[in-house]
């Protein structure tokens, strides 16, 4: 198992040096990428490696979800294209590394010129808090749907709701 351990790390470390991270960095657990592609509204890749935000979870890019007026619109897409507006292909960003998810992804917390990315993407309405791994941004959801923001202009599914009904049906 150690053996494993060994070659998953070093793997890992490689991977982050070829990403353009320097070791001082990843030693204080704070990585600084370059954002190359936005995957979705709540991950994307910088050069080989593959980042997930932390404590939230935005719309699959085929999820639609409903205004309050009842027109259907693709909120998936809404939600990576206000990831690209804030945290695009080409930006700079400084990201805490709290972990490493099961699809190898580096699970993150992300600021651009201070500030927190995964706070104000919860905020403006186009993530939910990922309650199941996280409490952190619970206020900032409270924020959005007060404010009607994003998601909350009507009905929606919650992304994790949405993802297990169109599983079923695959």
């Amino acid at each position: 198992m150690r053996f494993i351990i060994s070659i998953w790390a070093a793997g890992l470390f490689i991977g982050l040096m070829l990403g353009g991270i320097t070791t001082a960095a990843f030693a204080e657990g704070r990585l600084q990428v370059t954002v190359t592609a936005v995957t979705d509204g709540d991950s994307f890749r910088a050069g080989t490696l593959r980042l997930r935000l932390f404590g939230l979870d935005a719309p699959e890019r085929k999820q639609s979800c409903t205004t309050a007026s009842g027109q259907s619109y693709r909120c998936g897409q809404q939600a990576k294209d206000w990831l690209r507006a804030h945290a695009g292909p080409g930006q700079r960003l400084s990201c805490d590394l709290l972990d490493v998810d099961r699809y190898r992804r580096l699970i993150v917390r992300c600021y651009k010129e201070g500030v927190e990315i995964n706070q104000a993407l919860v905020r403006a309405g186009w993530a939910v808090a990922y309650t199941r791994y996280s409490k952190t941004y619970v206020t900032a959801e409270q924020q959005a749907r007060d404010q009607q923001a994003g998601l909350w202009q009507g009905p929606f599914l919650r992304p994790e709701d949405w993802r297990k009904q169109h599983r079923q049906k695959n």
